[in-house]
């Protein structure tokens, strides 16, 4: 069970490793938490993000001089906006619903049509698919587990009962 946590882990650090750009004006990473509550972390030249331990994502910021560790059981996602000048609200944000979820999951809020791929814990492409917000999507065949859903704006962690 560790060596798959590890492997799950090395993908979404990969997947987060897209986030960081040194020639961008301002970079924010921003973790929404399992209890509904969002985190928004500004991202320097300078900024680390790593996992210790392979329970805590850690984020270093020189500017801020900051060190934050949050327990990766509190994370329900991970996404990064890249802004020139003023942030963004964006008040429609992907979801899973429901989640966790039994034979039929709903991605919520995808801006039009998108590919989505569905990746075991171990790393395993399960599946790679075209989505349209809303539209049920079929998971009765998959084994229960704990899975990460890739959308092309943020990577969400699925429970499949």
């Amino acid at each position: 069970m560790k060596r798959l946590l590890k492997h799950g882990l090395l993908l979404l650090i990969l997947a987060m490793g897209l986030c960081i750009h040194v020639n961008a004006q301002s970079t924010q990473m921003v973790v929404t938490m399992n209890n509904g509550t969002v985190q928004t972390y500004s991202m320097d030249n300078d900024a680390r993000i790593y996992f210790e331990d392979n329970t805590f994502l850690v984020i270093e910021s020189t500017l801020a001089k900051d060190i934050v560790r949050i327990s990766m059981e509190d994370i329900r996602k991970i996404t990064c906006e890249e802004t020139v000048g003023q942030v963004e609200n964006h008040l429609s944000e992907v979801s899973i619903m429901p989640n966790p979820t039994h034979n039929v999951m709903v991605l919520r809020n995808l801006d039009g049509p998108q590919t989505v791929s569905i990746y075991a814990i171990d790393g395993r492409l399960i599946r790679s698919f075209e989505a349209i917000g809303d539209q049920p999507i079929d998971v009765s065949d998959m084994a229960i587990g704990l899975y990460l859903v890739k959308t092309p704006s943020c990577t969400l962690k699925m429970i499949k009962l």
